[in-house]
This record gives C-alpha cells, structure tokens and sequence, in this order.
C-alpha cells in the first residue's frame, strides 16, 4: 500500500511540473470582449482543511534519478506531510470558525456580477472542478461563456507564513465566441486567465513548526483570523485591479 501510494504521489508531481508549463495569464482581447452577451459562473468551494507547502527531499535529482530514489523521496515527503499534518490540527479548529468559504463565496459573487462586461447569467457553486466537470459544464451551458474560480490557501513548510491564492478562467463556450478564437475544446482555449495572490508572515516565528503552529491559534487565534481576513482582502483587490483592465495583463 505505501509503494502504491507513493507512485501515485510521483504521478502527481509529474502533473504538476506539466502543468507549470503553461500559460499563467491571458488577456483578454477586446474584440471578443465586446462579444460577450452571457456568462455562467462556477465557484469552486475552498479546501476547508489547512495544507503546508511540504518540501522535496531532493533524493532523486542528487542521486541521478530511479525510481527507488522516486520512492524514497516520496516516502521522505510523506513524513513531513505527517508532521506537518499533526501541528497543524490546532490551526485547523482556528481556520474552520473563520467561516473562509461563506466570505468567499459572498464577496466574489459579488465582485464578478458588477462587472457589466461579464454579463454574469447565472453564478453556481461546486465541488472538485476537475477537467472532466469543466467538460460537462461546456457541454450543458447556453451562454457565451464560463467563468470558473478557485481559491487555494496554505502554509509554507516552517508554518511561518500563510498564503493565498485565487485562480480565475473564462472560457468560450457559445458558438460565435468559439469560432473567432478557433477554438475546439474551451479548455484549450480560455479567452482570459489570470491569478492574485497575498501572504502573512507570523512574527518571531521559530524554526520549530509545532510553536510556529501554537503562535497562530494563540489567544483564540487572533493572528490567525488577521491574516486570513488581510490575505481575503488583499487578493479581492487585486482582483477587482484585473477585472477592471482585462485587456492588459503581463504575460507569464
């Protein structure tokens, strides 16, 4: 079983090495902006669950490679994903009275429905937005366009600092809008895509991650509950900067 699980956590580097490979952000083009009459919103609801960015070892890239030195990494990674997991469960009781989805949900429906070039029909919330759910989503729409988001937050390996990060995806799913970007399959194509991000370093960290854990939910959390309330703010204005000017983001 661990052998097994380990394989499909190398499976899952892979997929995410690949998926460093493309395009951060798009910009929108402002012919097919001005061709947008509809769009269908789905808001990915966020992970409930702290998570810590683990490091690799690093085992494979200085021995060569192989894939016992794969699995050994994976087995070296998967213990610090242990320890980290078990500092983390008093931070998890913290982060599940922040309410951080409710918040979310609320404040991007809101951002995304007041901007009239949106047009926004409908705004939906769903669980596990994978490439296949995105297909079945083009597949039953009848607007313009889709506009999927995601919220994604953790903590560095030390536990010192909290981050966040908000995806956004509009793809072309009515016939006109698919044609003048020649596009076959939406998800190949989104017509504009970008990401913000915030951080929150924790003051007088310390390089145990188990006080670093402690220092956050400290005092019923409070430094806890600031960062998070700060990160949430500081990435709906980045994104309400990038909403209003679609047609020029910096390409990444």
């Amino acid at each position: 079983m661990k052998i097994s699980k380990n394989l499909v956590s190398i499976s899952l580097c892979a997929l995410l090495l690949s998926a460093c490979a493309t395009k951060e952000t798009v910009s929108l083009p402002e012919k097919v902006q001005k061709e947008i009459t509809s769009t269908e919103v789905y808001i990915e609801e966020c992970d409930k669950k702290m998570k810590a960015d683990i490091k690799s070892s690093n085992i494979t890239s200085q021995t060569g490679g192989g894939l016992l030195f794969a699995l050994i990494d994976c087995t070296v990674m998967s213990h610090r994903e242990s320890c980290a997991e078990d500092a983390l469960v008093c931070v998890q009781k913290e982060t599940a009275s922040f309410d951080f989805q409710q918040k979310f949900s609320r404040r991007i429906e809101r951002a995304l429905r007041n901007k009239n070039w949106l047009h926004v029909q409908k705004v939906n919330h769903i669980n596990g937005l994978n490439d296949e759910k995105h297909q079945e989503i083009f597949k039953n729409t009848s607007t313009d366009c889709v506009l999927t988001s995601k919220f994604f937050y953790q903590m560095n390996p030390e536990l010192s600092v909290l981050s966040g990060i908000l995806y956004v995806s509009l793809y072309p799913t009515g016939e006109k809008l698919k044609k003048i970007v020649n596009a076959t399959n939406p998800l190949e194509t989104p017509i504009f895509k970008f990401n913000v991000s915030s951080t929150y370093s924790l003051p007088l960290s310390n390089k145990d991650i188990e006080a670093n854990a402690k220092l956050w939910v400290q005092n019923d959390g409070v430094l806890l509950k600031q960062a998070l309330e700060n990160i949430f703010n500081q990435v709906f204005d980045k994104m309400e900067i990038v909403l209003n000017a679609p047609n020029h983001l910096p390409e990444v």
